[in-house]
């Protein structure tokens, strides 16, 4: 499932990793600091999003999560 996440650029730091194929559409949002980069939210579990996201970024990842279910 190579296109499971969709990348999505707001500005050269900022991105948008979503799962449009599964029916909640999950939103995380990666931010790229000076030295660390910030994952809001870790999506859905189904692929490895760390995966992903280390794609946009040279920089240690932190995550956080908004919610939990």
């Amino acid at each position: 499932m190579d296109d499971w996440f969709t990348i999505d650029s707001i500005d050269k730091k900022t991105y948008v990793i979503s799962e449009y194929r599964h029916w909640e559409e999950t939103h995380c949002y990666l931010l790229n600091g000076d030295t660390q980069s910030l994952l809001i939210d870790t999506g859905l579990g189904i692929l490895n999003i760390y995966d992903e996201a280390i794609k946009y970024t040279d920089k240690p990842i932190t995550a956080v999560a908004t919610h939990i279910h």
